[in-house]
């Protein structure tokens, strides 16, 4: 059964990029462009990892990790995309398994997403 990806960002284009990233891997990644479209999915599916920009029209991506934490109590694991530069403090996030910046390196990022999710 393959590893359930939650990839949310509420750019297009980085959208398009998570689609050309996850295509030919054995993921099955579902995409959300807002924090409430997110938080619908969680409760639909039970995913492996969450894949999150920082800033949304309705919340921070932050808020989104701590919920995803909430719905799976010590099984969670999640990673942060950001644009910006300030990076969450360690040992916030229990589930934080990778940030990276935008642009990021899309090797660096699948060897990330398949450490996470081994």
């Amino acid at each position: 059964m393959p590893k359930k990806i939650l990839v949310v960002d509420d750019d297009d284009s980085m959208l398009s990029l998570y689609e050309r990233v996850f295509a030919g891997t054995d993921y099955a990644v579902s995409m959300a462009t807002t924090m409430k479209a997110a938080l619908d999915r969680m409760d639909e599916i039970d995913f492996d990892l969450l894949v999150t920009d920082f800033m949304f029209p309705d919340g921070v991506g932050t808020d989104l990790i701590r919920s995803f934490e909430e719905k799976k109590p010590g099984g969670a694991k999640s990673m942060l995309v950001s644009g910006s530069t300030t990076e969450p403090p360690p040992g916030k996030f229990p589930s934080l398994v990778g940030y990276f910046e935008k642009p990021f390196r899309v090797k660096t990022f699948l060897e990330a997403v398949a450490k996470a999710l081994a």
